[in-house]
Order: structure tokens, then C-alpha cells, then sequence
């Protein structure tokens, strides 16, 4: 039998490993309270990041935005705004023949760059990108010219609203597909004294032209985004509202007096079905001379649409002013006031009944 020393030394000795094995499961249930913490927080983090998109050079108002200048980062919700760019699928770019668009340095010192058309590894810069149109030039060997060249891009161009700097998240306010970009002179029209095209609706893309008595037909705008407002509860029959450039909406006033004048002259809509891949139509309808010295003159028209308008001017106003004054020669003077006039009136008229139910129907709903 043990002494009582013995009983004594083995008691502590039971007491001590019973301490630790107390004192080590504690230790061990606040590590593995740590490590669910741990792991809480991480998922946690992992479910708030979000991968964007940043740039990764300086862009320009009005540049094409291809995925060559965009770089994907992971980052927290919270740190970026909501409307930041997470797919651009849709930014990739080629021409009619499966060529790559790129945004390529011109200038190391300064990081300028421009966007340019890969073909057979080399690269040509684009000029008068226009829509999902463009130009470049090359030298021609045989010759020793140059040589400019159209391509059509496929799909439309996504391009940037605002000057944006380098590492700058790129969110959904500061780009816009290049149909939709607004210019300065850019104002919300509306119109409605034109044909529309059965079953046109909001957000469809349209062409305005101008039928002449004779059959002649010309494009006056070419694809522009309407909408078509709500009166009374449905879509109105006869109105568009259709976002215009200064120059646009010249052309517009001038070929609205032009087709009071004729009778049997009408404006009507073609409702482009694939706008994201249809190219723009090329307005063929030249303003009168009386249009293009207002131009001239109006200090709301920037100067690139200035030099635009007045180029198409001098370059077909001889043949196609020559079709359209023959046209309205057609048709007696005293008629074409008397057309003019009744054209004017019945438009205020319309807008004015239009407007009303309009604001009636908003009354009506409050």
C-alpha cells in the first residue's frame, strides 16, 4: 500500500495532467473559435469583392473603349461604385473582315493613343470614326499615294463620355454606346408631323426621310433612338421624341418646311431591324442655301458639324438642290405658301391637343 506521500505526490500528479488536459481543451476551443472567425471573415470578404474593370492608360472624351486598355481587378464592393463594369463582352471589336480593333500608343512621351485596325500584323490608326464607321490610309507601292480605306465595324462601338485617367474604375455613366453619345449642341426634339412606321416603339432605331411627289427619296437623319411618349395610358400614335445635334435639327426644320411646300411630298420613318449590326444610312437630303448661311452664322453649331454640313453642301448641293427645286417649282407659289401655312397650323394644333391629354393623363394618375 502507498503511504500517505505516495497518495498525495499521485493526486497532484492526476490533479496537474487533469489541469492541463482543462487548460489545453480550452486553448483549443478558443483556436478553433478563432479559425471559425477566421473563416467567417474571409467568406465574408470573398462574398463582398467584386471584379471590375480599371483602366490601364488615359482616355479621352469621345475614344473607343476596347478591352486591350481595360484591366479586371478584385476589389471590395464597398470600395467601387455600384454601377462599375463588370462584362465587356461587348467591347471587342472587329472589322468586316474579322480584323482586330485596338487601342495602340502613338506617342511613348506623352502616352497619346488612338485606335487602330490590326491587318496582316500591322497596325493602322483609324480617322473620322463615325458611328461604327471608319477610315484609314496606306501607302500604295505601285503608285506612291495614299490610299484611304473604309472598314465597318461589327456591332457598335462602346466609347468614353469623359476624360478618364489612368487606374480610373470604369462605370456605366462614363462610357456610352457610340449611337447614343450626346454632343453639346445635342437637344431632345419632338416631332409630329411624320409618318411613323406601323409598330414603331420606344428605343427602336429609325431612319427620317423625305419622299419626294415625284418618288425621289432622300435620308434626312439616319439612325437615331426615339422615344415614343406615353399619352393617355398608350403610346401616342403620331408623335417621337429623338435626340438631335444642332445640325440635325436644321436639317430637319429645313426639309419640314420643304415637304409643307410640295404637296404630296411626306417625311416617314424606316425602322432599322438589327441596329447592332446594321451600319447607319448616309444622309442624302442637302439643305437649302438660306440653311447653310444660318449655319454659318448660328454660334450654337460646333465647328466640326459646321465644316460636315457645309462639305456635304458643296460636294452634292448642285445635283440634289437642282431635283429638290424642281420639285417645289412644280407646285405654284401661291399653293406652296397656302400648303406651308396649313402644314404649320395643323402641327400646333396637334402638339397642343397632344400635350394636353398629355398633361391630363398626368393630372389623372397623381
Amino acid at each position: 500500500m502507498a503511504n500517505p506521500m505516495q497518495k498525495k505526490s499521485r493526486r497532484s500528479f492526476l490533479l496537474g495532467i487533469l489541469v492541463a488536459v482543462l487548460i489545453m481543451g480550452i486553448v483549443v476551443a478558443i483556436l478553433l473559435m478563432q479559425i471559425m472567425r477566421m473563416q467567417q471573415a474571409e467568406e465574408e470578404r470573398v462574398a463582398s469583392q467584386i471584379k471590375v474593370y480599371a483602366l490601364n492608360m488615359n482616355v479621352k472624351s469621345g475614344q473607343i473603349i476596347t478591352p486591350d486598355m481595360l484591366s479586371q481587378i478584385e476589389t471590395s464592393r464597398d470600395a467601387v461604385p455600384t454601377n462599375a463594369v463588370q462584362d465587356v463582352t461587348d467591347y471587342y471589336l472587329v472589322d468586316q473582315d474579322g480584323n482586330q480593333i485596338v487601342t495602340v500608343v502613338t506617342d511613348e512621351e506623352t502616352k497619346e493613343t488612338a485606335t487602330a485596325v490590326i491587318i496582316n500584323g500591322e497596325e493602322h490608326i483609324l480617322n473620322n470614326i463615325e458611328g461604327n464607321t471608319a477610315t484609314y490610309t496606306i501607302q500604295n507601292e505601285q503608285t506612291r499615294t495614299e490610299e484611304t480605306r473604309t472598314i465597318t465595324m461589327e456591332g457598335t462601338p462602346v466609347m468614353a463620355k469623359i476624360d478618364m485617367q489612368e487606374k480610373t474604375v470604369l462605370t456605366s455613366n462614363s462610357i456610352a454606346q457610340a449611337d447614343d453619345l450626346v454632343s453639346d449642341s445635342t437637344r431632345l426634339q419632338e416631332y409630329n408631323m411624320i409618318m411613323l412606321s406601323t409598330g414603331l416603339t420606344t428605343d427602336d432605331y429609325i431612319d427620317i426621310r423625305l419622299r419626294m411627289p415625284s418618288g425621289l427619296d432622300y435620308v434626312v437623319v439616319s439612325k437615331k433612338k426615339i422615344e415614343v411618349p406615353i399619352v393617355d395610358g398608350v403610346e401616342s400614335a403620331s408623335t417621337i421624341w429623338v435626340n438631335l445635334t444642332e445640325e440635325e435639327t436644321l436639317m430637319m426644320s429645313n426639309a419640314i418646311v420643304e415637304a409643307y411646300m410640295m404637296e404630296g411630298a411626306i417625311l416617314y420613318t424606316t425602322k432599322y431591324i438589327e441596329p447592332g449590326m446594321q451600319v447607319a444610312s448616309t444622309p442624302t437630303y442637302i439643305p437649302s442655301e438660306a440653311v447653310i448661311n444660318l449655319v454659318q452664322s448660328d454660334p450654337n453649331i460646333v465647328e466640326e458639324a459646321k465644316t460636315a454640313m457645309i462639305s456635304r453642301f458643296n460636294s452634292y448641293a448642285e445635283q440634289t438642290r437642282n431635283s429638290i427645286n424642281g420639285e417645289i417649282s412644280q407646285t405654284e407659289e401661291e399653293d406652296r405658301e397656302t400648303n406651308l401655312n396649313t402644314g404649320v397650323s395643323t402641327e400646333v394644333t396637334t402638339a397642343q391637343e397632344q400635350r394636353q391629354t398629355y398633361l391630363e393623363a398626368l393630372a389623372g394618375g397623381e
